[in-house]
């Protein structure tokens, strides 16, 4: 169990955390159908009909990305989300 003591993270033993890590994909803040490149405007404003899934990367690819992240030393992801991802058919629809 992870805690939060003053401005440190603690760990179940008390001890001061020292995580490492990153953010997990810019291109997540763009939707990935229609292409969310922003110099392409056709269907950029149709809000109803984006589709985040498959950002940061397609899900059959995770384990290799977590694997590789873990690897290289990384203890700690910040996911970006945007509104936009969570309610893109409108307020309050998930």
């Amino acid at each position: 169990m992870i805690r939060i003591e003053g401005s440190h993270f603690k760990d179940e033993h008390g001890r001061t955390m020292m995580v490492r890590g990153v953010n997990l994909g810019g291109s997540s803040k763009v939707p990935f159908n229609p292409n969310g490149a922003t110099y392409i405007c056709d269907g950029f404003f149709d809000h109803r009909k984006v589709s985040f899934v498959g950002r940061p990367f397609p899900l059959d690819e995770a384990d290799e990305h977590f694997t590789r992240l873990r690897e290289w030393g990384f203890t700690f992801l910040r996911f970006l989300v945007t509104w936009e991802a969570i309610e893109h058919t409108g307020p309050g629809i998930y």
